[in-house]
């Protein structure tokens, strides 16, 4: 549908992806163009690479890797101009999966989307986009939107408290520190994207940290306490809080604290399985 795009997109791409990092605060390690040690070491069909593959790795290969793995999987030759680089940015910094399931989740939430939130882009999904209230410029906003509100729930030494403003100024263009100047970001590039005749897409400038992978796995936990299952296993501490006070024997103060053990477990498992979803 905008395979024209692809281009462009690698183009922006490594005006923040660019060269080798392997920084304590980027969950991805070793890292060159954006592409990490692991997915390096998945396209060659190997079990690992060193630091040292890694920094030898060419653009060339990275583009392949790029176009395989990430634009086809973020649903770059199906989605709108515009909406096709956003995809796959939000992709290459989170994850397709991911990607796709935060745009299932705006589209959902307008009403236009029914379907399963599975990170997969189907007839459905493409179908919710076409729909969507005030066509794809409003889609890409809401969207760019939803990603940030994600980066912000990222936790922890490789979440946002590190990496925040690099993000923040990679997606909207907008330093908060206001040291940098504006840019248009990715939303404001996805927009340009968008329009036949305009200004053209301008590769953002940005801190190291902006190209951090944003890892799922560091969904922070005041966020994941936040969702309403959280607090089936929680409450049960108010009934082993309950059974501590009234206990006065061994008895009861065993059964208190086999039951906050088993609601710990239980706390721990959930936290486990929202940061797989993510």
């Amino acid at each position: 549908m905008a395979r024209e795009t692809l281009s462009v997109a690698l183009d922006l791409m490594f005006g923040h992806e660019g060269g080798y990092s392997n920084a304590k605060t980027d969950s991805g390690g070793p890292t060159k163009y954006g592409i990490t040690h692991k997915t390096l070491a998945a396209h060659r069909g190997l079990k690992s690479v060193t630091a040292a593959q890694v920094k030898a790795m060419t653009l060339a290969e990275a583009i392949a890797i790029y176009q395989k793995s990430y634009w086809t999987q973020s649903g770059g030759d199906l989605l709108p101009a515009g909406l096709d680089y956003a995809a796959f940015d939000f992709g290459v910094n989170s994850g397709p999966v991911t990607a796709i399931k935060k745009l299932q989740d705006v589209l959902a939430a307008a009403n236009v989307y029914k379907g399963k939130i599975d990170g997969h882009i189907g007839e459905q999904t493409l179908a919710a986009v076409d729909a969507y209230p005030g066509g794809v410029r409003m889609l890409i906003i809401a969207y760019c939107d939803e990603r940030m509100k994600y980066l912000r729930s990222l936790g922890g030494a490789t979440g946002f408290g590190p990496n925040g403003r690099g993000w923040t100024i990679r997606v909207t263009g907008k330093d908060p520190l206001k040291k940098w100047k504006d840019q248009p970001g990715v939303v404001g590039n996805a927009l340009r994207l968008t329009a036949t005749k305009g200004p053209a897409p301008i590769a953002v400038e940005a801190p190291a940290e902006a190209s951090a992978k944003a890892d799922t796995k560091s969904t922070g936990l005041p966020e994941i306490l936040k969702k309403p299952e959280a607090w089936g296993p929680l409450g049960g501490l108010l009934s082993a809080g309950g059974a501590i006070a009234a206990g006065s024997g061994p008895l009861q103060w065993a059964l208190a604290i086999a039951l906050v053990a088993g609601v710990l477990v239980g706390v721990w498992y959930f936290v486990r399985r929202v940061r797989s979803e993510a």
